[in-house]
């Protein structure tokens, strides 16, 4: 099986295709973000995720962008289009650009955030293997990817961008203690650690977690980390 750091390389990552002030405004539509609604373009994470393991990793933007539009209603896509058309006055195709970075391009950026992460703690312990978890346990368990030594679980992962941490709204602060909730039954049901791993600038956060995966190994695993 070839390394995460092998499966990334020469991946790309999808720029924003329209100008930043426009970007921020379409963010900030609500009635467009309910074009956006898992109801209309799917459960984004949950493709992708799907998509991952069904090429075991080897993953394309092509191959992606194929994966995504076979597997949802391209009609909700087009009338997200001709919605941002008609409102702000602009070209179809920079509408269109808007919806598809959207919904493809930021889920595909997401992942090969996830996998920068994993490349990097694989280049730290060289001795485990990290495997993508399924959607369904990354739903109820809040965990992304998981550590096993010689076929063992050793441990779980759930990879946040770093702004995460700064979350403080009320809404914000009740989902962070949903997702400490299933992070506990994680732990409980598969009697093993897990850890939140954040990102920044396209590449993993240096905040102590890598001293905290060691000293939990050499406390409760018996794992070579050389």
């Amino acid at each position: 099986m070839r390394s995460p750091m092998e499966k990334i390389k020469m991946k790309v990552r999808y720029a924003t295709p329209i100008d930043h002030y426009l970007y921020r405004e379409f963010n900030k539509d609500r009635t467009l973000n309910s074009f956006f609604k898992s109801s209309r373009v799917g459960k984004c994470m949950q493709l992708i995720d799907e998509y991952y393991l069904a090429v075991d990793g080897e993953v394309t933007q092509s191959g992606w962008e194929h994966y995504y539009l076979s597997n949802v209603n391209n009609q909700n896509l087009h009338e997200a289009s001709n919605f941002i058309k008609d409102k702000y006055k602009i070209d179809l195709d920079t509408a269109t650009e808007y919806v598809f970075y959207r919904v493809i391009g930021q889920t595909w950026n997401g992942m090969m955030n996830e996998l920068q992460c994993v490349s990097e703690l694989s280049d730290y312990f060289k001795n485990l293997d990290f495997v993508k978890a399924p959607y369904e346990l990354d739903e109820e368990y809040c965990t992304d990817w998981q550590a096993f030594s010689n076929g063992k679980l050793v441990f779980g992962i759930q990879i946040k961008p770093q702004s995460y941490k700064m979350m403080s709204s009320p809404y914000q602060l009740q989902a962070k203690e949903y997702h400490q909730k299933q992070v506990d039954k994680y732990k409980e049901r598969f009697g093993v650690a897990h850890f939140f791993v954040y990102h920044a600038n396209n590449q993993m956060v240096l905040d102590g977690t890598v001293d905290k995966i060691n000293t939990y190994l050499a406390m409760n695993v018996k794992v070579h980390l050389g």
